[in-house]
């Protein structure tokens, strides 16, 4: 579950920052710098470094995985849509209903 309280510059790191760097070497420095505070900021709650290198990889794979998973509305809370309104432009004319019964 995506956490609720994300807020938009946490949401434009992992897209920016995070997304671009997920696939490649695991080490020690990416873990911390980036595997780790992404799964914190998905899940909106501390958590903790894998103690071994061993288990950096399925640690890298599950938060990867909830990254995908919620890559949409994460991308929405980072650029949200903004509907504007020209004011040069007419507005569309409904049509009319049908009044004819059967």
């Amino acid at each position: 579950m995506l956490n609720n309280n994300l807020t938009q510059e946490e949401a434009k790191w992992l897209v920016e920052v995070f997304a671009p760097k997920m696939n490649g070497r695991i080490d020690g420095t990416r873990m911390d710098q980036l595997f780790v505070p992404a799964r914190t900021l998905i899940q909106g709650k501390p958590s903790e470094r894998p103690g071994c290198g061993c288990h950096f990889k399925a640690y890298a794979q599950m938060t990867n995985s909830m990254y995908s998973q919620h890559e949409g509305a994460i991308r929405e809370i980072a650029y949200p849509k903004v509907t504007t309104t020209s004011r040069g432009r007419k507005k569309m004319q409904q049509m009319p209903e049908d009044t004819t019964s059967k």
